[in-house]
């Protein structure tokens, strides 16, 4: 495996703001940045709070060990127990066969950054992943992409239920899912590894009652070995562990809706678009009722409400539901960071670009608890390379860098004007210009006859050239099917590198390279020392 990398510009301005250390967004975070120092003071910091650090162990262990956890990851969990103990955290919304690959760089960060720190700062740094189980936007994580037609089609796997329920609820067909998964793999093609990984992927789907709990177990599979620690936002004994943080939210409601709109008003004062949108009265929390997740608002009265109406509960009830049943309870956007600094002594977040620029917004609602917001820190951002790639990038002259910053459509463009047979531009634009000039002559006559004739001269000019036009189209359209092979390399190379204009991460799934390569790639990528230094990742696997 050989590891390059260049810098790529975050299309996400507040995201390349930050990483640019730009002084427009410099204080819209506590910490500016992720240096030794940075880090030295947050851990600090980190030592001035209480954690409820048994429980959570407790917690951890007896959520961990039903996925046969390794006993790295055990230890780490005992890690937490120590006072002096941080956690690297990240997280995702738990994908069908983990997810696009930027799941897969996300856990690496956040194994790779709290080694970093470990050794640097002389203190147990424990790796955490955040799984975002309480999300119900199932149609997010129903699906992986595969090739078809030179472009990724969505393979999506149907809800049992139509309920809008939270992923770690959604029960699902397990043997359908295995089906799917079947169909899936079809697709990806038949290599040495397929029988084997196929087997183990269908036995994970069978034994698992929900997308979470799949999607846990290969995690927990392909990272257990470095310690990686999973927490599902949505477990139910998980939500017992957050009540006082909970009963503040219920407390505080407005107070949080005004600390957020506020730091929205200061992004789009600084002239950014605003990373989340803005809802009247909102109570940033979910309620469940009838099975179904539903996002609380807040009324004149003080009581609290669903958008249509259909649950209406006094703030003296939520708080009692907070204290008995937290379980009832999910936090949105807003309040699911806040959530999680009350409970882990976060010496940093690992975050993608959406996720560094909603939090832009979040530093009062942070400081309204008492806490401050830990440091952000980019998650690596990669592109696989194929052997087959590297042979039609050099088939082609192009650069991998090419490919992602300006797509190949220009220089399939240019290639192809270079190597056509027959130059045909230059006697298509001679043609038009004596038809021009011939249906000239034309038109002055027939304007001589009758004036009124002149809109349909033009009308008569256009159609012959249109007739051209399709000629010229089909010519060129001959001579590209005698140069179809060398051309569709340029297709090839932007339907793997960055389809349809995408970055490879947000699009492709691991799965897929783990059916063509196996899983070694990932170990010696887990393995393989990356620096955050902001720069994108190019991995040639073989």
């Amino acid at each position: 495996m050989r590891i390059d990398e260049f810098p790529l510009q975050d299309k996400n301005q507040i995201a390349a703001s930050y990483s640019a250390a730009d002084p427009s967004v410099e204080n819209l975070y506590d910490y500016n940045g992720f240096t030794a120092e940075m880090m030295e003071q947050r851990i600090s910091d980190i030592g001035s709070r209480e954690y409820e650090r048994e429980k959570l162990a407790n917690y951890l262990s007896d959520y961990n060990f039903q996925f046969s956890c390794s006993k790295q990851t055990l230890t780490n969990i005992e890690k937490l127990r120590n006072p002096k103990s941080a956690a690297v955290i990240g997280g995702q919304q738990a994908g069908l066969l983990t997810g696009p690959l930027l799941t897969i760089h996300k856990c690496i960060s956040i194994i790779q950054f709290a080694c970093i720190q470990e050794r640097q700062l002389g203190v147990p740094v424990v790796p955490v992943f955040w799984i975002a189980g309480e999300d119900h936007d199932y149609d997010e994580i129903n699906h992986v992409n595969v090739e078809r037609n030179g472009g990724p089609k969505k393979r999506s796997l149907p809800p049992v239920s139509p309920l809008k329920t939270s992923a770690t609820l959604m029960e699902w067909d397990s043997v359908k899912a295995a089906e799917w998964a079947e169909s899936v793999f079809r697709e990806f093609g038949e290599t040495e590894f397929t029988k084997e990984v196929l087997s183990k992927v269908k036995e994970i789907f069978k034994s698992s009652k929900t997308a979470v709990h799949s999607f846990a177990q290969f995690i927990t599979d392909l990272f257990g070995e470095y310690g990686l620690v999973l927490v599902d936002s949505g477990e139910p004994h998980f939500k017992r562990l957050q009540t006082e943080t909970l009963e503040k939210m219920i407390l505080r409601n407005i107070e949080v809706d005004e600390a957020f709109a506020a730091g929205i008003e200061q992004l789009t004062g600084r002239g950014f678009s605003a990373p989340v949108e803005l809802q009247e009265n909102n109570a940033h929390l979910f309620i469940y009722h009838n099975e179904e997740r539903l996002l609380l608002f807040r009324d004149d009265s003080g009581n609290f409400l669903t958008k249509n109406k259909e649950v209406t509960i006094t703030s003296e009830q939520l708080m009692a539901n907070a204290k008995e049943k937290p379980e009832l309870f999910s936090n949105n956007v807003v309040t699911r960071p806040v959530m999680q600094e009350s409970l882990f002594p976060v010496l940093a977040f690992i975050a993608g670009s959406g996720e560094i620029a909603y939090w832009s917004a979040l530093k009062e609602v942070f400081h309204l608890f008492g806490f401050k917001m830990p440091p952000l820190v980019p998650r690596l951002s990669m592109t696989i390379v194929t052997g087959k790639n590297e042979k039609q990038l050099k088939e082609t002259g192009l650069k991998v860098e090419d490919v992602l910053r300006e797509g190949t459509e220009v220089h399939k463009q240019s290639w192809y004007e270079n190597h056509k047979p027959i130059d045909t531009k230059g006697v298509y634009t001679e043609t038009l210009t004596k038809i021009e000039a011939a249906h000239t002559e034309l038109k002055m006559l027939a304007l001589t006859i009758d004036p009124s004739l002149k809109r349909l001269t033009d009308i008569n000019l256009n159609r012959i050239k249109n007739e051209v036009d399709y000629l010229h189209t089909k010519m060129e359209r001959s001579m590209k099917k005698e140069l179809m092979e060398p051309l569709a390399l340029f297709d090839h190379l932007q339907c793997d590198l960055a389809p349809d204009g995408v970055l490879q991460e947000r699009v492709w799934n691991a799965f897929s390279y783990i059916n063509r390569y196996g899983t070694d790639w990932i170990k010696q990528l887990t393995e393989q020392p990356l620096e955050f230094n902001g720069k994108h990742k190019l991995v040639y696997v073989r």
